[in-house]
């Protein structure tokens, strides 16, 4: 006996055989299984309540449904619930350097994300100190200092429409719609050295921005500011020419003979120049054997001509003998 007195030890339980082993296993899966298909079960009816609530039909989710889950054999899938606006989750804004250029498209994404977020900021002023927080460097950062050199945000802008006029007066364009429209009849949107996709991007943000109408004249712009080589190309087709008063069928054609041009241009660098081959007979250029030249080199020193001096007198005829033959 223990210091800590007699107390009876468990017995262990009896060894089972494999083949009681097997039936508790079976009747373990299967009450398991029951439970699941319960909680499925559950789950379904939680799901479609969810749903009526959410699309707001409350008499399908009204108490007097039976609580009770039903224990089907094999319980059908149910689809999740549509995903509503307020589960989406927008990406913020990128930070702002105050650039006039880009102060649209800054504004532009702001809008966008309250547009998504509806009921997210309980105020104006919860809004604007968003936006500003977004305001960090260069221009904006000297914006968000005056602004609370006013002491709050507050008092700097009472309503949403007072920070609306300061923005655009501060970070808008003065006139884009005539900023765009000197651009485009100067040569200041010409391709140059551009790819055709640059160009036609910046082509069509320009005439966007400067409201010009689809015609001719739009048509006869584009093709002027192009490459001149793809240009005198788009000029050239005679089978399929697009219409010459729908801009977006020049785009469309501008870009397959761009692309097309560069081919056969990378096609023609790649290509060896040919070399005749041996057994082909080439013509001979005849070639006439130069003979080299001579040098005289003289022998000896030339002798110095003699000094002849010229007859004092002429003979007279009688001086001379006759030849015996008469002559």
């Amino acid at each position: 006996m223990s210091e800590f007195g007699d107390f009876d030890t468990p017995s262990s339980p009896p060894a089972l055989t494999p083949e009681e082993r097997l039936a508790s296993l079976e009747t373990t899966i299967s009450a398991l299984s029951h439970t699941q298909t319960s909680n499925s079960a559950t789950l379904d009816r939680i799901s479609s309540l969810l749903d009526t609530l959410i699309l707001g039909n409350p008499s399908a989710a009204s108490p007097a449904a039976s609580t009770t889950p039903a224990t089907p054999a094999q319980p059908s899938p149910t689809s999740p619930p549509p995903r509503s606006g307020s589960h989406i989750r927008p990406s913020p804004p990128p930070t702002y350097d105050g650039a006039r250029s880009g102060g649209r498209a800054f504004w532009n994404a702001c809008q966008l994300y309250f547009s998504l977020t509806t009921g997210q900021f309980t105020d104006d002023h919860a809004r604007i100190s968003w936006v500003l927080s977004f305001m960090q460097h260069g221009r904006t950062a000297d914006f968000v200092g005056r602004v609370f050199q006013c002491g709050s945000v507050k008092r700097a802008f009472p309503t949403w429409d007072d920070f609306v006029s300061n923005f655009e007066k501060e970070f808008f364009l003065f006139d884009e719609v005539a900023d765009a429209a000197l651009i485009l009849e100067s040569t200041a949107y010409f391709q140059n050295g551009r790819t055709i996709d640059e160009y036609i991007d910046s082509f069509k943000a320009l005439w966007v921005k400067a409201d010009y109408p689809d015609g001719r004249h739009l048509v006869l712009k584009f093709r002027r500011g192009m490459d001149p080589k793809l240009s005198k190309r788009l000029g050239s087709i005679t089978m399929g020419r697009p219409n010459d008063s729908k801009i977006e069928d020049w785009l469309a054609i501008a870009r397959s003979q761009d692309f097309i041009m560069r081919t056969e241009e990378d096609f023609h660098r790649r290509t060896p120049p040919t070399i005749p081959s041996a057994s082909r007979p080439t013509a001979l250029v005849p070639v006439h054997p130069v003979t080299p030249a001579l040098h005289w080199r003289p022998s000896a020193q030339p002798v110095a001509p003699a000094r002849v001096s010229a007859p004092t007198h002429v003979a007279s005829a009688s001086s001379f003998s006759r030849c015996p033959y008469g002559h």
